[in-house]
């Protein structure tokens, strides 16, 4: 017997947007100049994927350093003016999306704000709107890796969890979904993939790992053939 696929659940950062990498390469700016010794690469390793609060709250745990409460006022300024030059949309993400009949939606743990803006820029809003779901709305401690977006995202379209697919580039995101009860493919698309980045996800529980938006609809065959 197949499983019925009753929803598509993506993450926008990384997968849909190739913004990850501009919000990694400012973060590790601004937390170099806060006495913060780290690298792009070990960023994306252990905070990619983190709501901005919990990012911060982790930093401060792991390094001892007290980061400044107002680096989030000097974070989004430059980001939102990073966008208009540099971000784009990942592969396939157009196409890909443009043909797919299942019910989708975005489940992000980045501000409405900033996925309107976003998804707008990139010409994906129209795609996926009124269906566009940020973490942050929920309230405080809600974000991934906690699975409450995603089981929000589900009970708007009365989707059984586990029948609900969703794609995912970070550890925390993937981790989220999993708590869900949902199925998870991993994402190795975006700029600020590392090498090791498939294996990562795979250990934190990705069901599996596509390299290309085109590879999603296999992937989705897949899972009603499961």
């Amino acid at each position: 017997m197949g499983s019925t696929l009753d929803l598509i659940i993506f993450d926008c950062d990384g997968v849909l947007v190739d913004s990850e990498i501009i919000g990694i390469k400012l973060t590790v700016s601004l937390l170099n100049q806060q006495g913060v010794d780290i690298d792009i690469g070990t960023f994306t390793r252990l905070y990619s994927g983190l709501a901005w609060e919990a990012l911060i709250d982790k930093i401060r745990r792991d390094t001892g350093i007290t980061v400044s409460a107002t680096l989030g006022q000097d974070f989004y300024p430059q980001l939102m003016a990073a966008f208009p030059t540099q971000l784009k949309r990942i592969a396939g993400s157009l196409e890909v999306i443009s043909n797919i009949k299942t019910a989708k939606c975005i489940c992000s743990n980045s501000k409405s704000e900033q996925l309107d803006y976003m998804l707008t820029l990139v010409g994906l809003k129209s795609l996926f709107a009124p269906w566009i779901f940020s973490a942050n709305d929920l309230g405080p401690g809600r974000g991934k890796p906690e699975p409450d977006i995603f089981l929000y995202g589900a009970q708007q379209f009365n989707a059984c969890p586990e029948n609900t697919l969703v794609i995912e580039d970070s550890v925390h995101g993937v981790m989220a979904a999993k708590r869900a009860g949902m199925y998870v493919v991993g994402f190795t698309g975006g700029a600020h993939t590392t090498p090791d980045h498939q294996s990562r996800l795979i250990t934190a529980g990705a069901d599996g790992v596509i390299h290309s938006l085109y590879q999603l609809p296999d992937e989705a065959e897949r899972f009603s053939q499961r």
